[in-house]
């Protein structure tokens, strides 16, 4: 007994020290990871966040004139008189089930926002849109001129879209003449158009809203194809960019181009997840599977596969749609522009591996087609973290939906949030209680 005894305590002895070796000599050591490892705290905005748009503000007339005033003006006779330097408050959007808003609390002497002081729910004069209890927002958008939010109600029968208007203050609705359930709402703040995808007996549509107008149109195909009828089968709509003076939109069954009142496809017919433009006015467009990406030429409409060595340029599993611009410093402290995309584990499966991806942009904008993608297993890690280890035992773990970073116009620490499937809006902060992570949003 007694030499059984301690054969057991050498077994466990040198188990010990196989484990204390194996983990000291990786990237990770495991005894780092859980040193690490991010307390949870309770979302402010819970579940499945929407997309994230900045919207500027308009301020009210009386709130804009009495600062001019301030300022020596006496003699104002119009809103548009004020509007110059202090009529717009700049204003982060997002919603889960009711709307939310992020913009800076205080102005300084010479009008300027205070980008120190962004915090939630400060009073600009806004309300929810109609509908009470039964009421959740799916989805917002936002041109030049106006916002825009999609609301369904009951158990998913009724879609609205609804419009602020600020005078008088109120959310107008816009009506719209399908008959199915609208899925998405897009718009590029460089234009004025809205657009909007909907589902109707499995079918998908594309409907579009000029500023201005109060009723959602649909975009016919090229006359020249299908006799101008409305085309369908687009697949349900993913993501908007204008260029050269026109819209290109993703969706889950190819790319399209709206010119001249139509659509026109590419001849790739397959998932797309999302679009985005770059700083140097690339378009690039995203595959789900795989997370090819593809450079969108806006002249023939012609995708092509980026190459990077011997391979393309792709995320490596298949991506969410979450598509963002960050600019930062990478931990050595060097300025960086990213890519950065969204990836998924599994479609089928639940996995920890999701997250994000990095890709390089040179100091032009441009995409860095001499480097792939930088993941959380890359030599040195994720650039937009200062420690990857603790980055995959939070964030890591989850799927994101969209991802975007704060302009600094709004806030000075350029806050990088993270709309997650299901465990509410996600920020990187550096927070008293463990220094920098990704953790769920608090009330600031």
């Amino acid at each position: 007994m007694k030499r059984n005894t301690r054969m057991t305590v050498l077994a466990l002895g040198l188990f010990a020290a196989v484990i204390l070796a194996t983990t000291s000599c990786g990237r990770d050591p495991i005894f780092h990871i859980i040193a690490t490892e991010t307390a949870p705290v309770p979302p402010l905005i819970r579940g499945g966040p929407t997309q994230m748009v900045v919207f500027n503000w308009p301020m009210p007339l009386e709130v804009a004139m009495a600062e001019l005033e301030a300022d020596g003006e006496t003699e104002l006779e119009s809103e548009e008189e004020a509007e110059p330097g202090n009529g717009t408050r700049p204003v982060l959007f997002v919603a889960s089930g009711d709307l939310f808003w992020y913009t800076p609390a205080r102005q300084n002497n010479d009008g300027s926002w205070d980008n120190t002081s962004a915090r939630w729910g400060v009073d600009i004069g806004i309300t929810q849109p109609p509908g009470g209890r039964d009421r959740r927002i799916i989805d917002i958008a936002a041109t030049r001129e106006n916002l825009y939010v999609l609301s369904m109600t009951g158990t998913g029968v009724s879609t609205n879209i609804y419009r602020w208007n600020m005078n008088p203050k109120r959310w107008d609705l816009i009506e719209f003449p399908g008959s199915g359930n609208i899925q998405s709402v897009f718009a590029d703040p460089a234009g004025g158009q809205l657009f909007a995808g909907e589902q109707r007996g499995g079918v998908n549509y594309i409907w579009h809203l000029v500023d201005g107008d109060t009723a959602l149109r649909q975009l016919p195909t090229d006359s020249r194809l299908v006799n101008e009828q409305p085309v369908d089968h687009t697949g349900l709509l993913s993501g908007v960019a204008f260029s050269g003076g026109s819209y290109f939109l993703t969706t889950r069954n190819g790319v399209f181009q709206v010119g001249r009142g139509w659509l026109t496809r590419d001849d790739m017919a397959r998932t797309f997840m999302g679009m985005i433009k770059l700083p140097d006015d690339t378009l690039i467009a995203i595959a789900r599977a795989g997370g090819f990406l593809y450079r969108v030429n806006g002249d023939s409409l012609e995708l092509e596969r980026i190459p990077v060595g011997d391979d393309f340029m792709r995320a490596g599993r298949d991506v969410t749609g979450a598509l963002a611009l960050w600019y930062g410093q990478d931990p050595t402290g060097n300025t960086r522009k990213l890519l950065i995309v969204g990836i998924q584990g599994s479609r089928h499966a639940t996995t920890f591996t999701n997250g994000y991806v990095e890709f390089n942009l040179r100091a032009d904008g441009s995409l860095d087609t001499d480097e792939p993608r930088r993941e959380a297993g890359s030599t040195g890690g994720l650039w937009s973290v200062n420690d990857t280890a603790r980055y995959r035992t939070s964030l890591g773990r989850l799927p994101i939906n969209h991802l975007f970073q704060t302009p600094w116009e709004i806030d000075a620490d350029m806050t990088f949030f993270a709309s997650t499937q299901t465990a509410g809006l996600w920020s990187y902060r550096d927070l008293e209680a463990g220094g920098w992570q990704w953790n769920a949003e608090a009330d600031n």
